[in-house]
């Protein structure tokens, strides 16, 4: 099915959220709420049509990523987003079986919810399908109320197309304020279905509302790297040469913590591990500058419109005592990731003399990182 319209509710202007712009473009890692609202639904093989409903007054639509999408149409809403909603489907011809209803401030959609609300509506015959969530905080109007008995409504929601825009029509005409279009099917007495959405699809209301945002929207990695010593003159961590009595037994030039940084890096972006680029197999490689692979991996997120957000490592040896030298490894690890000091942690630790790294024959470091969208 590729003939799927979508409405978006873009008109209102976030009272309760405060600025000096509506809260659908305040920002979110990088993006606006709205663009990460709205390009579910462009990229969406299901979805041929999206109509966003904005504000007259609206002067920041046509700076947003999707505007010159083929699927996007902008209408003007209307004082209510039930008048926005009933706007768009008269805008449309009645040739759509299905319409998915969507609120501009609800950024963390995925393709799941819509093949999930399609398969339900069609399954349960419903004139309307809607995602809800548990209530999961005690309830209280003047004694505690039984959470059991009561759910949160979410979006998007899918909705038979002339159903919703009868029912929308008789909500407008004897002057009921619909929450949702649920309640607008509902008030006509049709039949509504629900299935389970996510706590993450969360509806930006308040400021603190884009701190949660933009955790959910990182990309984590964890890295992993050890090395045999056998002994030396020196090593290199981090792109720093630190003089000691071993060296690290490698094929490129051994270090381990840049190693487990550039693992985290490729596991975050979904693009493998180091030997799927940098074999240990490849004479090419041999004694390899390890900057060289960061390097590679940066270029690697450039690609991806990808930035490290922040980087937490550890490294984990009895020998190099590695306090010493913890300055020094954060400004070459700083210089070569791009990245402030400030964004990197650095901890070192011992095994208490156990194992292979206890008997200072190696060196382990595990990292992690987490990715964002480029600003």
């Amino acid at each position: 099915m590729n003939n799927l319209l979508v409405v978006i509710a873009a008109a209102g202007v976030g009272k309760r959220f405060g600025g000096n712009i509506p809260k659908q473009y305040s920002q979110v890692n990088g993006k606006t709420v709205i663009e990460r609202s709205v390009r579910p639904f462009v990229n969406s093989e299901n979805v041929s049509k999206v109509i966003l409903a904005i504000s007259k007054d609206d002067l920041e639509i046509k700076n947003q990523d999707f505007y010159n999408s083929e699927k996007i149409e902008c209408i003007f809403g209307g004082e209510t987003r039930q008048e926005s909603v009933f706007n768009a489907l008269k805008h449309v011809n009645d040739e759509y079986e299905y319409v998915l209803t969507h609120d501009a401030a609800r950024p963390n959609v995925v393709e799941d919810d819509i093949l999930n609300l399609l398969q339900d509506i069609k399954e349960s015959g419903s004139s309307c399908s809607y995602l809800y969530t548990p209530v999961y905080d005690s309830i209280k109007e003047i004694q505690t109320k039984d959470k059991d008995n009561f759910h949160l409504i979410q979006t998007p929601q899918i909705s038979k197309f002339n159903d919703l825009k009868l029912s929308l029509k008789k909500c407008i005409d004897e002057n009921i304020e619909c929450p949702d279009e649920s309640f607008a099917i509902e008030y006509s007495n049709l039949k509504t279905s629900k299935i389970k959405g996510r706590r993450s699809n969360i509806k930006v209301t308040e400021p603190e509302d884009l701190q949660i945002l933009n955790k959910f929207l990182t990309r984590s990695g964890i890295g992993f790297d050890l090395h045999k010593y056998e002994d030396g003159s020196g090593m290199i961590l981090g792109g720093y040469s630190i003089k000691c009595d071993y060296k690290i037994i490698a094929h490129s030039d051994g270090d381990v913590l840049l190693h487990s940084i550039a693992d985290s890096i490729l596991g975050a972006s979904g693009l493998g591990d180091i030997g799927k680029y940098f074999s240990d197999q490849d004479d090419k490689n041999k004694n390899l500058d390890s900057s060289e692979i960061i390097s590679f991996c940066l270029e690697k997120l450039n690609d991806l419109n990808l930035e490290i957000y922040n980087i937490d490592t550890t490294i984990i040896c009895e020998e190099p005592k590695i306090n010493p030298h913890r300055n020094n490894i954060l400004k070459s690890l700083s210089t070569i990731l791009e990245i402030p000091v400030s964004k990197i942690g650095l901890k070192a630790t011992t095994t208490e003399q156990i194992g292979i790294i206890g008997k200072n024959k190696a060196i382990a470091v595990q990292s992690l990182v987490n990715l964002r969208d480029k600003k």
